[in-house]
Parts: C-alpha cells; sequence; structure tokens
C-alpha cells in the first residue's frame, strides 16, 4: 500500500517525495498530541502540481482528516480543494483490569495503560493524575477503556448522613440538623430533610451546610 501511495503521488505531482514529505511534516503538526498515527491518502485532485494551504483550517471526523490544497493548473491557475485520508490515531489509555462497581473509588492501580487506536472512540479519555478523589459513575466492566462520562468526584457528604444546616444573618447563626438526601460536593446545593421539611442548602465542608430555600 505504501508503495502504491508513493507511486501515485510521483505520477500526480511529478515530485512525489517532495510533496510526500511536507504531508508528513504537517500532520506531524497537526497530530502532535497522539502518540503515534497512521494514514491512508483516499482522495487526491487530478492535477498537476498540489501545494498543502496552510491558511485554511485542518479539519478531522472521526477516522478521517481533511487537509486543505491549492491546485495548480498548466496555467498557473489556482484553485482550492481537500485531500481525504483516513487515519489511525494512537494513545496510551487506561484500560480496566477488572470489573468496578458503581461508587467504588478509583486508583491507578485498577488500570492498565495500553496504545490504541482512538479515532474512532466517542467521548473524553481520563488522564492517570485525574483519578484522584474520583469513584466510578457507572458499573465499568473489565477491559473498558476509562472515559470522563464513567468517572465523577467522590462526595464530601453522601446521602442519608447526619448534617448541620446553618442560617440566620447579621453575624448571628442559628443551626438545626438534617439529613443529607442527596450525595454533595463543596459548594454544591443539595436537598436536605429537617425534621419533615425538604430544604435546599450549599455544601460547606463535610459536615455543615448553608441553607438556600
Amino acid at each position: 500500500m505504501k508503495i502504491l501511495m508513493m507511486i501515485l503521488l510521483g505520477f500526480v505531482f511529478g515530485n512525489g517525495k517532495s510533496f510526500d514529505s511536507r504531508l508528513k511534516i504537517y500532520l506531524h503538526d497537526k497530530l502532535s498530541s497522539y502518540e503515534k498515527y497512521e494514514y491512508e491518502i483516499l482522495r487526491l485532485p487530478q492535477n498537476e502540481r498540489l501545494e498543502i494551504d496552510t491558511d485554511k483550517n485542518f479539519r478531522m471526523s472521526g477516522e478521517y482528516a481533511y487537509v486543505p490544497v491549492k491546485i495548480y493548473d498548466s496555467k498557473k491557475n489556482v484553485s482550492h480543494s481537500i485531500i481525504t485520508l483516513r487515519v489511525k490515531l494512537y494513545k496510551n489509555v487506561l484500560v480496566s483490569k477488572q470489573k468496578i462497581d458503581r461508587d467504588e473509588s478509583l486508583s491507578p492501580s485498577m488500570f492498565d495503560k495500553k496504545l490504541i487506536d482512538v479515532s474512532r472512540m466517542e467521548g473524553d479519555l481520563v488522564e492517570e493524575n485525574a483519578l484522584k478523589d474520583c469513584r466510578s459513575k457507572i458499573i465499568i466492566n473489565e477491559k473498558s477503556v476509562l472515559l470522563q462520562s464513567m468517572i465523577e468526584p467522590i462526595p464530601v457528604i453522601n446521602r442519608g448522613e447526619k448534617v448541620t444546616i446553618h442560617t440566620g444573618g447579621n453575624g448571628v447563626d442559628v443551626s438545626v440538623e438534617g439529613i443529607a438526601r442527596q450525595d454533595g460536593l463543596i459548594d454544591q446545593v443539595i436537598s436536605v430533610q429537617c425534621r419533615s421539611q425538604i430544604f435546599k442548602a450549599k455544601v460547606i465542608d463535610k459536615y455543615n451546610l448553608s441553607l438556600v430555600e
């Protein structure tokens, strides 16, 4: 396939090696966030001379990349087009070693790092340093690639815990005991129960909330 590609470039551009080198440099810049990548040219404009158009945007959609180009005919007239590439984009990702239950605290030891093609993957990947103080939001099956949608911060207050609700003004603090009806993070507003009523309160720390309504 690579030999065929080089021959094809040579026929189209008259200087295939030079254009191929420039395309590789261009892609190296645009795809520098990946550990490695592979590409295959799917569509080429059938003209005498072609140059990469650096004034226009490089685009990607899933496993396809679109390189803007300038096309020169035999009279040196210029038109614009694109080269379509099929790409494989490789990143080191976290892959679960085992089944992880919902609400389970996460640690790097639960995952292997593997280099895989992520070009068709939907969702944001999770870096190892982002696991601190996080838990699983859903059941994560063995050999699953870890995505942001699968994790959430560990709450400082858990549903069903006893808490103190603070209210008042003008320097006067009035506090009552209540029960958290939702998990909560610091500065998050959650539902709390005081006696037989439900209120909204903002989380201050593990034990205290400030009444909102």
